[in-house]
Parts: C-alpha cells; sequence; structure tokens
C-alpha cells in the first residue's frame, strides 16, 4: 500500500505555517517526520483490511440468508465509521507528536538550519521516490541510471 500522501501534507502544512518554516532545510526534519507518519498510517491500513475481513463473510451469510449476517449496507456503514475515526485518531496522535518535537526543538534553537539542503535537492529526492514508488524494474533502471548521470555531472563539475 503507498503511504498517505495527503496526511503527510495535512501534517506538515499547519507546522510549516506556524513555525513559518520557509527554508528548505529547516523544513527537512519535520518533512521526514511527516513522511513516516504517512508510512505509519499505510501500515495501520493494511492491519486494519486485515481486521475486516471477516466482515465479507458475514456478508456472504447475510446473503445466504443465514441468521448471523449482515447486510451489505450495514457492514459498509460500519466499516466507513471505524476507517473515519481511525484515520481522525491517527492524525491527532501525528500531529499532536510532530508538533511537540518541532516546538522543542524550536524553542530551543536546535532546529537545525542545514544550509546545504536547497529546493532542487528537496525536489530530485521527491522525484526519486515518485519513481521508486512504481515499483517495477524499469522504475529501478531509470532510478540507477539517473544517479549515474547525476554523479558523473557532479564529477565533472568539481
Amino acid at each position: 500500500m503507498p503511504p498517505y500522501g495527503s496526511l503527510s501534507f495535512l501534517l506538515l502544512f499547519p507546522i510549516c505555517r506556524h513555525f513559518d518554516l520557509v527554508e528548505p532545510g529547516r523544513l527537512l526534519i519535520p518533512l521526514i517526520l511527516c513522511m513516516l507518519a504517512a508510512y505509519a498510517a499505510a501500515y495501520g491500513e493494511h492491519r486494519q483490511r486485515i481486521s475486516q475481513n471477516p466482515m465479507v463473510d458475514r456478508v456472504e451469510a447475510w446473503c445466504a440468508g443465514k441468521p448471523k449476517g449482515v447486510a451489505p449496507g450495514t457492514a459498509l456503514l460500519l466499516s466507513s465509521l471505524y476507517r473515519g475515526l481511525w484515520q481522525i485518531v491517527l492524525y491527532c496522535l501525528c500531529f499532536i507528536l510532530i508538533f511537540s518535537l518541532v516546538d522543542t526543538l524550536h524553542n530551543r534553537q536546535a532546529l537545525p538550519a542545514l544550509r546545504a539542503v536547497t529546493w532542487s535537492a528537496l525536489y530530485v529526492a521527491a522525484l526519486m521516490g515518485a519513481v521508486l514508488s512504481l515499483r517495477t524494474r524499469q522504475a529501478y533502471a531509470v532510478l540507477t541510471g539517473s544517479l549515474g548521470v547525476l554523479a558523473m555531472l557532479l564529477w565533472i563539475d568539481s
């Protein structure tokens, strides 16, 4: 399952606005934390789907006219409510944890500036992540080739 891209955006955007994080180097730590939250959400959704698999059997039992079955509408409502509640709790928990950590670092002036990190570098890293998310051999070949060309350009430039 791909990570929740919208979760990481919804976590990162208000944190960046609150702490006025506009430099790419200062944004890196909150960005990584929000990406980890997105991966945790993907893992949680996978576990949630596994836990709701027995609901399919109950819907099939309802279709067969058995007494312990659940109507499809009821099953859909229950799973939607469960998923909605789970996502709200996850967002609140992740936001509180990330906000608290960034707040602590910000108050102690311990949030590293990392001046070497540029917007271009973050963009290239995001493109690499997009290519890797395809999970095909061709995508890995493109990534390897791109890294090779980038290494050659850096080597020639120095």
